[in-house]
């Protein structure tokens, strides 16, 4: 791909180097694994181990024909088609090891990120959570030593648990991606990466 129009924006030959990590291929992760490529991102490895689903459809980077696919598997043959990347696409979960430079979380459980975040071989040099909550995100991005995100982990059970009909829609989480991804170039190209913050997509707000 012909990347002339991004080289004074983001240092494209590093990113392309950069071994990137994507846990979770679903609503917000779909996207964001497609934003890197498009962003010049090549080493990409996505663990999932869902199938798609019709209720997906509507926020996630899937088509219709794509239902009862593996998510890995379809987003590996979207992304080569728009972008000529290939991703590693890993159809199972993640269980910690071995973490990339670049590791991404993009689960839908914090009881799972607890346990990404424990068990993590080697820390990642850059290491960004993700949390979708219906019109409301969150991007933390922790660098190798981040002992602070420990207090922003908390069990499942004490998450606000909304409706399933307030979980996700698409705008929220391509949305989200852009921010992911912007959090990932500024890694890349030696710029600081903002520690929090949160996107109220319902009122235009970035906190």
């Amino acid at each position: 791909m012909d990347f002339h129009r991004q080289l004074d924006v983001l240092d494209v030959p590093r990113l392309s180097r950069t071994p990137i990590s994507v846990i979770g291929a679903g609503a917000v992760g779909s996207f964001t694994v497609l934003a890197l490529a498009k962003s010049g991102a090549e080493c990409i490895t996505v663990y999932d181990d869902d199938c798609i689903e019709a209720h997906n459809l509507p926020n996630q980077w899937y088509r219709l024909a794509d239902v009862g696919r593996r998510k890995v598997d379809a987003l590996r043959e979207l992304v080569l088609d728009m972008t000529g990347v290939t991703i590693d696409a890993q159809a199972c979960r993640f269980t910690g090891t071995p973490a990339s430079e670049v590791t991404l979380c993009c689960v839908d459980s914090m009881d799972v990120r607890i346990d990404l975040w424990k068990n993590l071989t080697p820390r990642p040099s850059l290491y960004v959570d993700a949390r979708m909550g219906a019109e409301v995100g969150k991007v933390i991005c922790v660098g190798s030593f981040g002992s602070w995100y420990d207090a922003t982990l908390y069990p499942s059970a004490e998450a606000h648990r909304a409706p399933c009909t307030a979980k996700a829609t698409m705008y929220c989480a391509s949305g989200l991606a852009a921010f992911i991804v912007s959090q990932v170039a500024n890694y890349a190209s030696d710029r600081p990466t903002r520690p929090e913050l949160t996107v109220d997509f319902r009122n235009g707000l970035i906190l």
